[in-house]
């Protein structure tokens, strides 16, 4: 006779999570039609333009400027290798580093910075136009950062790896017993 506080049958569910990389190098051009490609290029585009506004300031000798050069130099080179490490499946043959983690740190760091450098070119508007249009790619950089960071963020709250695959199986098995 079975006991009335147990039940007559259980489930098992058995959840295995594999990881499917390719760890050769390849190029392989699909991630510029992504949104976070799109993002890498626009983040690219907007320091370079801001950079070079400020660089053709007539006041271009000015303290104020090397935080804007400073900033958008640094943002550039990190974007663009790391644009030319998705693009060459380098984050994919390097798997075990936290890419995201590393790349959600960089983008939440950015707009902070940007919003300084561009709050000081943005004291200088009256004094130049380049100052006013470095100001606006700074802000636009900003954003395209901030946004990439949330991205960053929302993938790692869902597991996902930087690039490649997690394979979810579920095996589920119920047993009966009378």
């Amino acid at each position: 006779m079975a006991d009335p506080g147990f039940p007559n049958q259980h489930t098992t569910t058995t959840t295995v999570t594999n990881t499917e990389v390719i760890t050769n190098l390849r190029y392989d051009n699909t991630y510029l039609y992504t949104l976070e490609g799109k993002l890498k290029i626009a983040q690219i585009a907007c320091v370079i333009l801001s950079l070079i506004a400020i660089s053709f300031s007539t006041y271009n000798m000015w303290y104020q400027n090397s935080a804007v050069t400073s900033i958008s130099m640094f943002g550039f080179w990190f974007s663009l290798f790391m644009l030319v490490f998705y693009l060459f499946h380098v984050v994919e043959s390097f798997y075990k580093i936290p890419w995201l983690k590393i790349e959600m740190i960089f983008n939440a760091c950015w707009p902070i910075l940007y919003i300084i450098s561009a709050a000081v070119a943005a004291g200088q508007t009256g004094l130049n136009f380049s100052y006013t249009l470095s100001l606006f790619f700074g802000f636009a950089a900003m954003f395209a950062y901030g946004y990439d960071a949330l991205l960053k963020y929302q993938a790692l709250q869902r597991g996902e790896l930087a690039q490649g695959n997690n394979v979810v199986h579920k095996q589920t098995s119920t047993t009966a017993t009378y």
